[in-house]
């Protein structure tokens, strides 16, 4: 069985002949809010649960902040949509499994994760966006990263290895976001039905804005 049912009830295929098909790789906006809202990043070794949809969201923040149009703002929100569907594997899991695939020729999770990637962008025509703010959407990613270390972790950098995706040890390492604090009462307060709300909220201002 390589194919999952999404929380409205649709056959989403992960792989086979299927999954090519016109209607095998349905995306629908509230299936990622709903199943991004309930993905747990860092494989839930968090202080509190922290979703996909929350750093998401957290992401779109950084950019509107950073002054970014609202097509990257968007991209931004949806940079991890996919994982609406692949699921969020955490960097050192997906390392380990592309380790062993590299064996034989090829990154196996990469190459998987890419694919969906790819559709989902599309889908949301955002294609031309990550494709000319890659290095910036990867910048937000990596302080939104950042900060959820700082706030929702136990990471101590006297007792813990670098993080070398955060540029720990260099001469420019990642800061986190000096105006948000993650493990504040009202976001620990907050629900995932609520991070859903956010995120189909953001999805909608951000496209009437767009004129999409």
């Amino acid at each position: 069985m390589t194919w999952m049912l999404t929380a409205s009830g649709a056959e989403y295929h992960l792989a086979g002949p299927t999954a090519y098909g016109a209607c095998g790789r349905p995306v629908d906006i509230n299936d990622v809010a709903h199943h991004l809202a309930i993905v747990a990043q860092f494989n839930g070794a968090t202080s509190r649960p922290y979703s996909v949809a929350e750093h998401s969201l957290l992401c779109c923040d950084i950019a509107e902040r950073a002054g970014a149009s609202v097509f990257v703002q968007m991209a931004a929100l949806l940079h991890d949509a996919h994982e609406a569907y692949t699921n969020d594997l955490i960097s050192p899991a997906k390392q380990a499994v592309n380790s062993y695939s590299m064996a034989f020729g090829v990154s196996a999770w990469h190459a998987f994760e890419a694919e969906h990637a790819k559709g989902v962008r599309e889908h949301f025509k955002l294609l031309s966006v990550f494709a000319g703010h890659r290095e910036f959407l990867r910048s937000i990613d990596l302080q939104a990263l950042a900060t959820a270390r700082r706030d929702l972790t136990p990471y101590d950098a006297s007792r813990h290895m670098p993080w070398p995706v955060l540029g720990d040890n260099t001469l420019q390492p990642v800061a986190p976001a000096d105006w948000v604090r993650l493990d504040a009462p009202e976001r620990e307060a907050a629900t995932w039905k609520d991070w859903r709300e956010r995120f189909c909220n953001r999805f909608r201002k951000l496209r009437a804005f767009s004129g999409d």
